[in-house]
């Protein structure tokens, strides 16, 4: 059976709800409205749907089918008139959920009813499976062998099921100081014109045109639908983990947008793949300033732009984007796992290792977790000290040299200035030509050694 696209709409008192369902038998199709429960049926399309809130199916509740576009178009009545659904965009979220698994509720708060359990202890057991794991949360740990050797061309920690956790950070910044070129970013540090026009540009969410509040297209409703709706079980580390690895993704994001100056290019798969630590080593962080200084190094270190400046630029770009809204988050999400399935280079493991897990845990959480995660970004400042790359060391050594390279040249100029003043000077022969008429008699022999060159004739 197919999952039909879908569209939910909300006034004070009622719900209206779109199902596209073309090519269908109208006559065989059923509707069962119990609750917050929504069942359509209509060979070969099924959809089951769970409401945030409460419909009734009465004299009132009306229904249509438009053949042109193959949508039914019904409108039900809220059991509790002026309530308002929450979340009715959020397709995956809406979608009837698995049945979430046995749990100790003394040991588990739930921080939301659709989907998302948080653990307030840790497990012995949790913590030991989870020394090799990766992927979304660390939830994989078997499922993959060799992964990295597998797919070389996208990670650079070869065996995570070999390395642990802690030890992963450690060899990723062994392996960044090798890579880093100290003549490249000296190169984009002194040249302003290259740079300037991506320090200048705006992104595309903070035009003025931008609607933070669009609807997902067809083409974004047609990827969510197909993901499950799958419940979290979480320990509050992991919780916390799994925002700062959407951190480290999105910088990758936001980078690739300002440096393509909004225009994804072919290469932006691996931009957004290389920069993030997540995707690239199998990192996990605990620390949101561990996190961006992860960022800074690896844009300092593989892009063809490196400058510090520039990753000042892309942290408030990513600010900025946390600002608009779950919805332009996971827009953004969306655009991510496009560019890793059509990547040349296999990325769409990446889609299944972390970016669709991410599709279905961003529609469930509340927009307050988004806003609190923006204000610690925001307050979060990164020095080139912090970096641990010398950046200032090997500015300061860049700048005596050209201090040195100006002040030769300048002794060189003075040198040639003073050896052209003590070239002797050049005679010149000046001739004055007087043909005057009128010039008096007494006057001729004063001007006659004047006159000498004149023709006699």
């Amino acid at each position: 059976m197919l999952t039909p696209s879908f569209k939910i709409s909300q006034d004070e008192n009622h719900v209206f709800i779109t199902v596209h369902a073309p090519y269908t038998n109208v006559g065989d199709t059923e509707i069962d409205v119990d609750g917050e429960n929504f069942l359509f049926v209509s060979s070969p399309y099924f959809l089951r749907l769970c409401l945030p809130g409460k419909i009734v199916e009465n004299e009132k509740s009306k229904g249509s089918y438009v053949c042109d576009s193959g949508d039914f178009n019904l409108i039900f009545d809220k059991e509790t008139p002026g309530e308002n659904f929450e979340n009715l965009d959020m397709i995956t979220s809406l979608l009837a959920p698995r049945d979430i698994p046995n749990i100790n509720p003394n040991l588990v708060e739930m921080l939301e009813e659709d989907g998302i359990t948080i653990e307030n202890e840790d497990s012995v057991n949790k913590i030991n499976t989870n020394t090799y794991a990766f992927g979304f949360a660390c939830k994989v740990s078997t499922e993959f062998s060799d992964i990295g050797r597998e797919f070389p061309q996208i990670f650079e920690l070869k065996v995570p099921e070999q390395i642990p956790l802690e030890e992963r950070h450690e060899m990723r910044i062994k392996y960044e100081n090798r890579k880093f070129s100290s003549d490249h970013y000296l190169a984009d540090f002194y040249d302003d014109e290259l740079i300037d026009p991506y320090l200048t540009a705006t992104m595309s969410w903070d035009a003025c045109d931008f609607n933070k509040d669009a609807d997902f297209t067809d083409d974004e409703v047609s990827l969510l639908k197909e993901l499950p709706n799958k419940h979290y079980i979480l320990t509050k580390k992991e919780h916390k983990q799994i925002f700062l690895g959407l951190i480290d993704i999105l910088y990758g994001f936001c980078y690739d947008r300002r440096s393509t100056l909004n225009e994804c290019t072919v290469e932006s798969s691996w931009t957004i793949n290389k920069l993030s630590s997540t995707l690239s080593w199998f990192c996990v962080f605990n620390d949101m300033k561990e996190v961006l200084i992860a960022c800074y190094r690896r844009a300092l270190t593989y892009p063809i732009f490196r400058n510090f400046e520039l990753c000042e630029k892309v942290k408030k770009d990513l600010v900025s984007l946390l600002r608009k809204g779950k919805k332009v988050i996971i827009k953004s999400m969306i655009n991510i796992h496009r560019m890793f399935n059509t990547s040349n280079d296999a990325r769409y493991i990446l889609n299944q290792l972390y970016i669709s897990d991410y599709l279905i845990f961003l529609q469930k959480c509340r927009s307050e977790e988004f806003t609190e995660l923006c204000n610690n970004l925001a307050n979060i400042e990164i020095t080139k000290a912090d970096l641990s790359l010398d950046l200032e060391e090997l500015e300061a050594a860049a700048d005596m040299v050209c201090e040195e390279e100006t002040q030769i040249v300048e002794n060189e100029v003075a040198l040639k200035m003073a050896s052209m003043s003590l070239l002797p000077n050049a005679k010149t022969n000046i001739v004055f030509d007087y043909t005057d008429s009128s010039s008096s008699s007494s006057d001729s022999s004063d001007s006659s050694d004047l006159d000498s060159d004149d023709d006699p004739s």
